[in-house]
């Protein structure tokens, strides 16, 4: 099966220099998702395919480096011709964060601006530990511990797995066994000074224990707050896991079969 993961964006936070926020292209076959839609991921994307392409957009939670280009998806959807709805995925508990986006960038003055999120992604909300089906790929979702509502993902078919923003948890750890590819957060390089059960994320060290206790075949970090802290937080990694770990970088394409 032709699969890959396409880094759109990496970024914690905030876009910079170095690429826009959370965002990344799932393609299996003919199918192709959106992973998170952080700031600057529309005109990443759009450097790859356009969205017509897309059959799904899936968000992992709620905050604004993961979500704040549904509002630019919306209007790309919407203006200037409207196009056919897209399906939009997202944690139980998002609905509403949703539907103020709409309320405060809508545009009264145009019929079919008035919702652009809610009219051209529509949304399903996603109970964590039920499964997502576009087409003929399945997408597993678990809660992840963060400290809003968010989701954890594995696809089986072509064993991938995205922890989105999370804490280490053995549910997490069971999620990631035996992964080709896992794509795990690693906001900060050390543990120090965070407390990751309250906060809801990994560093270096914790991305390297997952790895390993699941024995997955390709660690990628992801998320880090600043990537000058790059080599830093690989090295933390293989102190724990042996196998090949490679830093998300946008436009870098990984084959997942």
């Amino acid at each position: 099966m032709n699969a890959a993961l396409t880094v759109i964006g990496a970024r914690a936070g905030s876009p910079g220099p170095n690429g826009p926020g959370s965002g990344y292209l799932l393609s299996i076959g003919a199918t192709a998702v959106l992973l998170d839609s952080g700031p600057g991921v529309l005109a990443g994307l759009l450097n790859h395919c356009s969205t017509d392409e897309l059959d799904a957009v899936v968000i992992s939670h709620q905050h604004a480096d993961h979500t704040a280009d549904l509002v630019p998806f919306g209007y790309h959807r919407s203006f200037p011709e409207p196009k056919p709805p897209l399906p939009l995925y997202g944690p139980e508990g998002i609905a509403g964060y949703v539907a103020a986006l709409d309320q405060v960038h809508g545009i009264p003055t145009l019929e079919h601006m008035k919702a652009p999120i809610a009219t051209y992604l529509p949304l399903t909300e996603v109970k964590p530990g039920a499964s997502i089906t576009v087409n003929d790929v399945v997408i597993d979702t678990i809660a992840a511990a963060h400290p809003v509502p968010a989701i954890s993902m594995a696809v089986p078919s072509v064993g991938f797995v995205y922890t989105a923003d999370t804490a280490l948890t053995d549910e997490l750890v069971e999620l990631s066994r035996g992964a080709r590819l896992l794509l795990a957060e690693a906001t900060y390089p050390e543990p120090e000074g965070h407390d990751f059960d309250e906060h809801g994320h990994m560093s270096g060290h914790e991305a390297g224990q997952l790895a390993a206790r699941a024995g997955v075949a390709h660690l990628v970090v992801t998320h880090m707050s600043d990537i000058e802290d790059a080599e830093r937080t690989v090295r933390n990694a293989a102190s724990h896991y042996g196998g090949p770990i490679s830093v998300a970088v946008p436009g870098q394409r990984y084959r997942l079969g």
